[in-house]
This record gives structure tokens, sequence and C-alpha cells, in this order.
């Protein structure tokens, strides 16, 4: 069984000099599927570029990120939708509001997401929900849906078990773990404490790369072959086998997706 990496944004210029490298890392280490979010119009052609280089292994999503959000975003969005990929979308996202950058644009950010959560279920596309000191925000706008209309991952889960406990009553979301469960923290309630609460059928694995590196690559661009240490470490937290953590992940990520 292969790995999947459910959130990569190895289109970005971090990966310029030597994207084909990156690639060929993670193949060698076994991740073999690898989604690419889109946060603004700016991610479209280089997006594209990436399935143009290798169509099996990337797939796209579209959405405009809460930090990329201007006044002409309606602009936005028309130029995000109506962009034709080399292969369609399997997810809206990446999509959400984030209240640690800004605050004093929440009805924007909530206005947005809502049109985009919207356009997920006119699709019939999963979302990919970025939430940054935004959990109350995120679930007020979510239960104004049919959730039975919608599916998800919660993008980098960083909340308590209060947070996780709320995304489990949803049936239909998932939570994306990555390098952040690696990190030593203070406090009785650290990321990898809270994995531990989070049935492994509603976890999938990510990079977020070039962000958020695991340890031991902590503060160093982060990369999609990079996933192995989170996967090492969320079976070491579950007490189960590597592979056992790869073969749940994998299907959860395929079924969610629906990726072949």
């Amino acid at each position: 069984m292969f790995l999947i990496d459910t959130h990569t944004h190895l289109f970005d210029e971090a990966f310029n000099a030597d994207r084909s490298e990156v690639v060929n890392n993670a193949l060698a280490s076994g991740v073999e599927k690898m989604i690419l979010p889109c946060v603004n119009p700016q991610s479209l052609e280089p997006i594209n570029a990436m399935l143009k280089n290798w169509y099996d292994i990337f797939y796209p999503a579209v959405g405009l990120h809460p930090e990329d959000i201007t006044e002409n975003f309606e602009n936005q969005m028309d130029t995000i939708f109506n962009f034709k990929f080399l292969k369609p979308p399997i997810a809206v996202g990446e999509i959400g509001i984030d209240l640690y950058w800004r605050q004093d644009n929440l009805d924007l950010q909530t206005k947005v997401f809502e049109y985009q959560l919207n356009k997920a279920v006119e699709l019939n596309l999963p979302v990919i929900i970025h939430c940054r000191n935004a959990y109350k925000q995120i679930f007020d706008v979510l239960e104004k849906f049919d959730l039975t209309k919608l599916s998800g991952v919660f993008h980098c889960f960083c909340g308590g078990k209060e947070e996780a406990l709320q995304i489990l009553d949803y049936k239909t979301f998932m939570f994306g773990i990555g390098g952040v469960i690696t990190f030593k923290k203070s406090g009785a309630e650290t990321a990898s404490t809270v994995a531990d609460y989070i049935p492994i059928d509603k976890i999938l694995l990510e990079t977020d790369s070039p962000y958020l590196a695991p340890t031991p690559k902590r503060g160093k661009r982060n990369e999609s072959a990079f996933i192995t240490f989170t996967a090492k470490k969320l079976a070491e937290i579950k007490n189960i086998s590597e592979q056992e953590i790869i073969s749940a992940t994998t299907c959860n990520a395929k079924k969610l997706f629906k990726i072949d």
C-alpha cells in the first residue's frame, strides 16, 4: 500500500530549483499520489504545470485561501472556478477562516467561505478546510448547511479534544494530520495526545509542504517524502504498525477524494 499526501503546495516557488528531485524523493519514499490545493488565482497555472509533467501523480483542488481574499473576491473566484485544469479537481480547497493573521475582515472571510461551500455542494466535491484560531466561526458556518451533502477534511488539525469531538459529530468529515504531531509542546493537550482521540478511519496524512516540516526535519523546507515521519509518529501514538497507518489513511483518502 502506498502513501497519499493529501495536502502539498509542491507548485510553490520554494521548489522551483529542485521540483523534479522532490517528486522523485516522494516516490522513493512510497508517496505515489499527492493533492495540490489551490490558494489563489496565481496558483492555477503552476498547478496545471504539475499535472502536465506528472499527470498520474497529482490531483488538483480548487479554492480561494482565506489569507488571499481581496475586495475583488468575486473576480478571484470567477477566475478560480472557471479555470480548466488538465484533470478535474477532486476537492474544493483550500478554503476556510483564518483569524491568526487578520480579524478585521471576518465578515468577508465568512461570506467567501460560505460561497465556496455552496460550490462544493453544487459540484458534489469534498472540501479542504483551513481553520486557524477560528473553530467556532467555522462550526457556525457549517451548521447552516445540510451536512449530509457536505464532506471534507479539516486540514492541519490543531484543535483540542472539544473541537475533535465536534468534528466527529459531523460524520462525513476527516482530520488532516501532519508534522505538528511530532512537535514537542508543554501542556497536557498536545497535538499528539489529541490525535489519539481520533479514530484511525477519520485520519488523512498530509505535509502542507513547504511548511510545517516534522521532527527531525523541523525548521527546514517540508516535502512530501517527510510524510513518513508523521506516519511513524502516528503509529507510535496509536500503538499499531506503520503499515496499518499507511493502509488506513490511504484508504480514507481514496474514499473521501474518490481517487482510483
